[in-house]
């Protein structure tokens, strides 16, 4: 797999990601369908992600590998909600970090922040 930016990694992996958000009472994990714009995500919350949101922005979203041994999706920034008029809450999460990882030792060539198979994709 020659994924070397986000924008590859998102048709790959597809538009619908699991947000990870935290409560008051610790992790809360919704399904999310994405869209990807320049160094932003957005996507419709729910109201609970929306309050978690506003109380800690800071927020990774996650997709689970395609194939067994293959790596996982996951990246983290730092979220904005806005009600629209419809009533659907809108987030906004600015990209900080993206990577595509998987356990095992860290190949000569990965540049990723982990000691295991860990690649960081630029937007």
């Amino acid at each position: 797999m020659q994924i070397h930016t986000l924008a590859e990694a998102i048709p790959y992996y597809g538009h619908d990601a699991y947000l990870l958000t935290v409560a008051q009472d610790g992790p809360h994990t919704s399904h999310v369908s994405i869209e990807l714009r320049d160094s932003t995500i957005g996507c419709a919350v729910g109201a609970s992600a929306a309050r978690n949101i506003v109380r800690e922005p800071h927020v990774s979203l996650f997709w689970p590998p395609t194939e067994p041994g293959g790596y996982a999706l996951i990246v983290n920034g730092v979220a904005t909600g806005e009600h629209q008029a419809t009533g659907v809450i809108m987030a906004e999460i600015t990209l900080k970090k993206a990577v595509l990882h998987r356990p095992g030792p860290k190949p000569d060539d990965g540049n990723g922040p982990c000691g295991n198979d860990c690649r960081r994709l630029t937007w």
